[in-house]
């Protein structure tokens, strides 16, 4: 009788005596995973969009050079005025988009739309109509990926300007003065100081001035990364 009282304790028992959670009790962790699963999901809303977008002036940002081109060279001349279009506007609704800027078909102004999406440059958000499984997309300009992408395309050309300089402290160089083409001193040497294009007399590059010119050329990178800079803002 001692025995079968023992066994039944031991039923009971898990790993160093402590005693098993019975079957309709559930655990802390499961308890708190439950309540992640029943809860509603976080809609996002053109409204949050407007609010939360941080204030950049795009205006200003397009004003640069660089940054038109790089838009540009994503979507072309049609990306680059649907990028434009969403910097005056805001967040727009699609087929308001397409009214506005005179394009007959909306698949037309989506495919533009998703070249400069693959990109980053710009985002969207969907709103549900009705109970319907269909949705409406409203597209805004993403400036943190365009001034991300300027920034790194300024900080690689310092860097290979910065080796050029390393490279022009102990090399010389010779440039034709009718096509010019540079030459360092081995090439120029084995050419007869001749331009091997049109035959013409190479001329000494004067070490010094291009030093000075590429060093001009850092201070005006910096100074378009310390522009960039301004327009990043707290919300």
């Amino acid at each position: 009788m001692a025995k079968k009282t023992k066994r039944r304790r031991a039923k009971g028992m898990g790993k160093k005596g402590q005693i098993k959670r019975t079957a309709g009790r559930k655990s802390a962790g499961a308890r708190a995973k439950a309540r992640r699963r029943a809860a509603p999901p976080k809609t996002i809303t053109v409204a949050s969009v407007n609010q939360n977008r941080r204030t950049i002036d795009l205006k200003g940002l397009l004003l640069l050079e660089e940054a038109e081109k790089y838009v540009y060279e994503v979507g072309g001349e049609s990306g680059l005025k649907i990028f434009k279009y969403l910097v005056e506007k805001g967040v727009v609704e699609e087929s308001h988009m397409a009214r506005e800027l005179g394009v007959e078909k909306l698949n037309t102004i989506r495919k533009e739309l998703y070249k400069l999406f693959s990109r980053g440059l710009v985002a969207y958000v969907r709103k549900k109509r009705g109970k319907k499984a269909w949705y409406t997309y409203y597209w805004f300009a993403n400036p943190d990926i365009l001034i991300a992408a300027l920034k790194q395309e300024y900080q690689d050309e310092i860097e290979q300007i910065k080796k050029a300089i390393d490279l022009n402290k102990v090399e010389e160089y010779y440039i034709c003065p009718v096509c010019n083409r540079v030459y360092d001193a081995k090439t120029a040497l084995e050419n007869d100081f001749k331009c091997s294009n049109c035959g013409n007399i190479l001329t000494h590059i004067d070490t010094e001035k291009v030093l000075e010119s590429k060093q001009e050329r850092i201070r005006e990178l910096e100074k378009k990364i310390a522009y960039l800079n301004t327009f990043i803002k707290k919300k």
